[in-house]
C-alpha cells in the first residue's frame, strides 16, 4: 500500500477512534442506528464519506487487524466483539499494522535505491579484458591417480 494511502487510512482510523470514544456511538446489527451510533463498517462508510477519505485502505488495515484471518468485519462487530473498548483496540491494532506497512514501504524504497546505486556503480566501472586476467600458460590436463 503506498504511503499516501496509509496516511489517509490512519487519518480515517483516528476519526473512528474519536467517534467510538463515546461507547454510545457503537451499535450492532445495523450500519447506523439513526441516533449517531454506527457499527465498525458503518463508521468507516460514514466517516470516509463525511471527510472525503478513501475507505478501502482503512478496511484493508482493519481486516489485517482481525483476531482471526479472514474474519469479516461485520461478523466481528455483531458477534465477536464484546464491547466498544474491544472495538477501539482493533482500531488501534489496525493503526499499528499501518505503521508496519509504512516501515516496510520505507525499507523497500531504501533497498531499491541502494540496488540501483550498485548497478550504476558497476556499469560505470571499466570493463575488464579477458586476456589480461587469463593465465599466461595453457591449462594442462592432469590425470588423477585412482
Amino acid at each position: 500500500m503506498p504511503e499516501a494511502q496509509i496516511a489517509q487510512a490512519v487519518q480515517l482510523l483516528d476519526l473512528m477512534l474519536e467517534h467510538f470514544a463515546d461507547d454510545g456511538h457503537w451499535t450492532r446489527g445495523r450500519y447506523d442506528d439513526g441516533n449517531g451510533g454506527h457499527c465498525l463498517v458503518g463508521a468507516v462508510l460514514h466517516l470516509s464519506r463525511k471527510h472525503r477519505l478513501p475507505k478501502a485502505p482503512a478496511i484493508a488495515l482493519l481486516q489485517d487487524a482481525m483476531p482471526r484471518p479472514g474474519l469479516p468485519l461485520v461478523h466481528f462487530n455483531d458477534t465477536c466483539c464484546a464491547s466498544a473498548a474491544e472495538l477501539r483496540s482493533i482500531i488501534l491494532r489496525a493503526r499499528r499494522v499501518a505503521d508496519d506497512h509504512g516501515e516496510q514501504e520505507r525499507a523497500a524504497a531504501a533497498a531499491k535505491t541502494w540496488l540501483l546505486a550498485q548497478i550504476k556503480k558497476k556499469r560505470a566501472a571499466p570493463p575488464t579484458d579477458v586476456m589480461e586476467t587469463a593465465p599466461n600458460q595453457p591449462f594442462r590436463s592432469e590425470r588423477l591417480a585412482a
